[in-house]
């Protein structure tokens, strides 16, 4: 005996299902391009109230703004660098403050040995780079043994989430920068 299945092809999605699916892909987006597009194709539709009322406190405010402010706050930040050649490995816990997009943190007393400054742009995307910069402290810990009081610079390639960041040292030595909010 054989057995055939048969396979009903599902119905296509009324206009309802495809207004909702819309409205649920754009719902909590801050381009206004979005919610305009909405009301373009259904300018009586169920959501169109909320997505005039989105627009409007949308107005006058940038969507990269908007993305890239979600970030604001203060930030805890673990700066660790194993061994590396001949350096010792260290760990660093610092503070950072993100405003409008801007990330800025500080350990020690900027301009003085055994200082790190951290700044840098954060994208609407969650991606950034940071110019890390400070003044060495105690020799053990820096590659080939460069002297107290000496400037450094390296660059840090960022994720940012919600609550949650880190970034990857990209020059000379490997380290890892945790951030949590």
């Amino acid at each position: 005996m054989t057995v055939v299945n048969i396979v009903t092809p599902a119905a296509p999605p009324t206009t309802a299902d495809r207004e909702s699916l819309f409205w649920a892909s754009i719902k909590d987006g801050t381009d206004p391009a979005g919610f305009e597009s909405y009301l373009k194709q259904y300018p009586d539709g169920v959501f169109a109230p909320l997505a005039r009322q989105r627009l409007a406190g949308l107005a006058g405010k940038p969507p990269r703004a908007l993305d890239a402010a979600r970030f604001d706050g203060a930030w805890n930040v673990n700066v660790v660098c194993p061994p590396h050649e001949a350096a010792a490995g260290y760990a660093i816990r610092m503070d950072a403050v993100v405003k409008d997009g801007v990330l800025e943190g500080q350990w020690g007393v900027a301009g003085t040995p055994s200082s790190l400054t951290l700044k840098g742009k954060i994208q609407p995307d969650g991606s950034g780079v940071i110019d890390a910069r400070g003044v060495t402290g105690d020799p053990r810990f820096t590659v080939n043994r460069v002297t107290k009081g000496s400037q450094y610079a390296y660059r840090v390639d960022l994720r940012f989430g919600d609550s949650q960041a880190s970034g990857t040292r990209t020059q000379t030595r490997p380290c890892t920068l945790t951030f949590a909010k």
